[in-house]
């Protein structure tokens, strides 16, 4: 079903935000006025009851961009469409006109002192949950430049951040339609259509359709390979004049920093990534020797394992799906669920694709703004997998809220991606309990796995690629779309692609260019590792009738650096022991895989 069919309640409606632009503008104007007056608190922050009027105006402004962002998330289901481009720049403008006049804050409050300002909050009720956030600030202080040097980096920021919005319009609004031959006909090649041609189709008799629909599928970005590699350039320039500015010791350091998280924990992560992806090729070893094939591309990789299994080959509906994820995290209990209830009402998640709608699955809001999500769905156990994915990060948000005064509930993004990981364990176990036959164990058990090394060692593979390619940048190292591509094939090798022969021996992998991370979020991707680490210790905890950690969990919010929630749940990055739970969890799955299909055999 493409978008434009769908029932209304399946698409997103942000009437309750704001009913016309019109509206979304006089907020605009609002944030201004509300700007303008912190402007004149120059000089005077020393003074406890302007510092106190400062918070108060920043948390409405706080709110109330939060609402402006979220209602801009509309130019996602339509990348071309012009109007949400225009507000998106106003916007931009608005605030960058503005913020250069506002430089002054920072230096300001570091020259008051923490001693000054830790007594204020200290000593004032109304204060207290701005002690962690400033706790950081003095932590972080020593890279605050001078007033001068914050406005001039402020000033230029709408052009050093041009890069971000060029890659979307590159790989999003200048995407035309590619067409592929399938079954007898000239198709569009939709994610849909991907996904069966390159899960469904024979085995041996389709294998080269599968490498030229893979190709295909990624021919609009590998086109623009140059451009993209030089927008990733100018990005990576942009990070490292940061540093340099600011007196970091390297862009990691920096990226870092606000999670107080160490560059041993990032370093050990990628090196323990390496020692185990032997778990990687091992499995897809498996699916080489079970298809038989000589030669094993990499887009032979997602084909399905079993076929014709009315359990397997079944189409779930939107309501299908959300039956399913409810009876599968019944066990978290009734809170749990009243909240899930909420972030898959009516209107709140847009789920069917459309050609230029942006690709993927996220969910966002919080910080006072109901979270929302946008899907792809394609009536497949991967789209259930998913909704109950992003639901996790929606019912986080909700918990979150509810349970911290702003700015306390936002929670970093290093804790992000426990709570839906979480879900995709409870409902793994949940259809594999319910199994109606060893084929559908056989499909689930290679859904899992592949969600799972997808999360963790694809993860680690590319926080790899963007340090080393950070560090190129940082040695005064060029970098083209050739020598990305080198970089991101040896590293793939590292993680186990090795395995896979090439369809066109002289070919580069130009796969780089499809990680939106690398661009819009950098630094990013390894905390998909961390997370799912992390989620299973919730996820033992809600087996071993314990739901209550997990929900204490998400009620924590960004009350207090991350790692020491953490540590409250027993999660410690510093032992090497805190990844046996996931790695004892998919080497059984694959035993029993491979246990199941050489009963098949059999």
């Amino acid at each position: 079903m493409k978008r434009n069919e769908a029932p209304a309640q399946y698409k997103w409606d942000f009437t309750n935000l704001y009913p016309t632009i019109d509206d979304w503008k006089k907020d605009l104007k609002i944030i201004v006025e509300k700007l303008t007056e912190i402007i004149t608190f120059k000089g005077k922050l020393n003074n406890k009851d302007i510092f106190k009027k400062y918070l108060q105006l920043d948390d409405e402004i706080d709110l109330i961009a939060s609402k402006l962002g979220q209602y801009l998330h509309m130019g996602d289901i339509d990348t071309t469409n012009l109007v949400y481009q225009e507000l998106s720049g106003v916007f931009a403008n608005t605030i960058n006109e503005l913020s250069s006049q506002l430089a002054f804050i920072s230096p300001e409050l570091k020259a008051i002192g923490e001693e000054t300002i830790m007594g204020w909050i200290k000593s004032d009720s109304d204060l207290q949950k701005y002690e962690y956030g400033y706790r950081k600030f003095f932590r972080e202080a020593q890279h605050i430049l001078s007033e001068r040097d914050e406005e001039i980096l402020s000033l230029v920021s709408r052009s050093r951040g041009a890069a971000y919005d060029i890659y979307d319009l590159l790989a999003y609004a200048d995407k035309k339609p590619a067409y592929v031959n399938y079954q007898g006909k000239e198709q569009e090649l939709t994610q849909a259509l991907y996904s069966e041609i390159t899960e469904e189709t024979d085995p041996l008799n389709d294998q080269k359709l599968r490498a030229e629909t893979a190709k295909l599928f990624v021919q609009h970005l590998t086109d623009k390979k140059h451009s993209f590699a030089r927008v990733y350039e100018a990005i990576l320039q942009g990070s490292v004049e940061s540093v340099k500015l600011r007196g970091y010791k390297n862009t990691l350091q920096a990226a870092l920093s606000s999670d107080d998280v160490t560059e041993d924990i990032y370093e050990s992560l990628i090196k323990y990534g390496r020692e185990t992806s032997h778990l990687n090729v091992r499995y897809n070893k498996i699916l080489k020797k079970y298809f038989k094939f000589n030669k094993y591309y990499a887009s032979d990789s997602r084909l399905k394992l079993v076929k014709n299994v009315p359990s397997v080959n079944k189409k779930y509906s939107v309501e299908e799906a959300k039956n399913i994820i409810r009876e599968s995290l019944k066990m978290l209990g009734p809170e749990y669920l009243s909240q899930l209830e909420i972030a898959w009402s009516d209107n709140r998640i847009d789920y069917f694709e459309d050609t230029n709608k942006r690709a993927g699955a996220y969910s966002s809001g919080g910080n006072g703004v109901e979270p929302i999500i946008l899907m792809n769905w394609d009536n497949t156990i991967s789209s259930v997998n998913t909704l109950a994915h992003e639901a996790g990060h929606s019912v986080h948000t909700l918990l979150a809220d509810a349970n911290n005064p702003r700015p306390l509930s936002n929670y970093p993004i290093i804790l992000a991606e426990v709570a839906s990981t979480v879900n995709e364990h409870l409902l793994f176990d949940y259809l594999y309990k319910n199994a109606q036959s060893d084929d559908e164990k056989i499909y689930l058990l290679q859904n899992r796995i592949e969600e799972i090394t997808g999360t963790f060692f694809r993860q680690i593979q590319f926080a790899d690629f963007e340090w080393t390619a950070h560090k190129m940048v940082e040695n005064n190292e060029p970098l083209d779309a050739d020598k990305l591509a080198d970089l991101f094939e040896k590293i793939s090798n590292d993680f186990g692609s090795s395995v896979f022969d090439k369809y066109e021996e002289n070919s580069k992998p130009y796969g780089w260019t499809r990680i939106l991370h690398f661009f819009n979020s950098p630094y990013y991707v390894y905390k998909y590792a961390t997370c799912i680490v992390a989620s299973f210790k919730l996820y033992n905890d809600v087996l071993n009738n314990n739901p209550e950690t997990l929900i204490n969990f998400l009620k924590q919010g960004g009350r207090k650096e991350p790692l020491l929630i953490l540590k409250d749940i027993g999660i410690d990055y510093t032992d090497e022991k805190v990844y046996d739970g996931l790695i004892n969890k998919l080497t059984s799955l694959i035993d029993d895989l491979e246990a199941l299909l050489n009963k098949k055999g059999n």
